[in-house]
């Protein structure tokens, strides 16, 4: 996880994974028979796009990992309201639906962003 958060940290965003984030990271390891190339590989499948739209997010400052992102339930979350904090998130999930938070958005690709990068790799 040290590598993620150095990584993030260059664009000055804070990384955080739950326990059970990294709990189901280890189970999904545990299960395909891999060992620590295996706790890597899933991690960064994981955090592929999350890792791709971050830098071009100025107002996101966390990464959120847990283990609904881990399955595929859904996309890692990034905290952009300034006043989004993890304890103040997980708080919020506990009693709301996770698409009715302000400040924390599930990670995805604008399709003006993906497309715009498309072009640039055939030019």
């Amino acid at each position: 996880m040290k590598q993620y958060i150095c990584l993030f940290q260059k664009d000055n965003v804070k990384f955080h994974v739950t326990q059970c984030g990294l709990e189901e990271i280890a189970r999904v390891a545990f299960i395909r028979g891999s060992g620590a190339r295996g706790l890597r590989s899933i991690t960064e499948n994981v955090l592929m796009q999350t890792m791709y739209v971050v830098p071009s997010i100025p107002s996101c400052h966390t990464v959120y990992l847990d283990a609904a992102a881990v399955r595929g339930e859904r996309s890692p979350i990034l905290f952009k309201s300034p006043d989004m904090t993890v304890e103040k998130y997980e708080a919020m999930i506990q009693n709301e639906n996770i698409d009715d938070i302000d400040g924390a958005d599930p990670v995805s690709i604008d399709h003006t962003e993906s497309d715009a990068f498309a072009e640039e790799e055939v030019a």
